[in-house]
């Protein structure tokens, strides 16, 4: 049984483009991230460009000022984090807000997905199942692997 997961060529090509402009924004988000780490790996190693960026030029104290505001965000997202999870610990510690499942008659489920009330109550008792669905997801076939209490 193939998976969509992998399978990338059966998303559309809409969704294909919007998860690969975001991942592209994420990895230029996490390159950027690196570049004054690598500026220093370069100074320290004596590469001649970033001789002449950081000393010549004197580009180091322009480093020294970010780095300042690099630990100001650092500090600024991670207080937020921390002021926001201790907000909702306060606010939520006693309270469940989870209700029971509700429970849908087997009836119901066999309607709204047109199958067999037999088939779904054989689902129901199975331990794992395989479901194809069609182009306009309708299931197509169900492989069932009944549990070893059942076989």
């Amino acid at each position: 049984m193939k998976l969509i997961i992998e399978h990338p060529e059966w998303q559309t090509p809409q969704h294909r483009f919007m998860l690969g402009s975001i991942t592209l924004v994420f990895w230029m988000a996490w390159f950027y991230l690196w570049v004054p780490i690598l500026s220093i790996v370069g100074w320290v190693l004596g590469i001649k460009l970033f001789h002449y960026q950081m000393i010549t030029l004197e580009g180091f104290d322009g480093f020294l000022g970010m780095l300042a505001w690099y630990a100001a965000g650092i500090v600024l997202l991670g207080g937020s984090l921390i002021l926001w999870a201790t907000y909702n610990i306060q606010r939520f510690k006693n309270v469940n807000r989870r209700g029971p499942r509700k429970v849908i008659a087997d009836e119901i489920q066999a309607d709204y997905f047109k199958v067999e009330l037999s088939d779904v109550q054989a689902w129901r008792e199975a331990r794992m199942l395989a479901v194809s669905f069609d182009e306009s997801a309708q299931i197509t076939h169900v492989g069932i692997e009944r549990s070893e209490d059942n076989a």
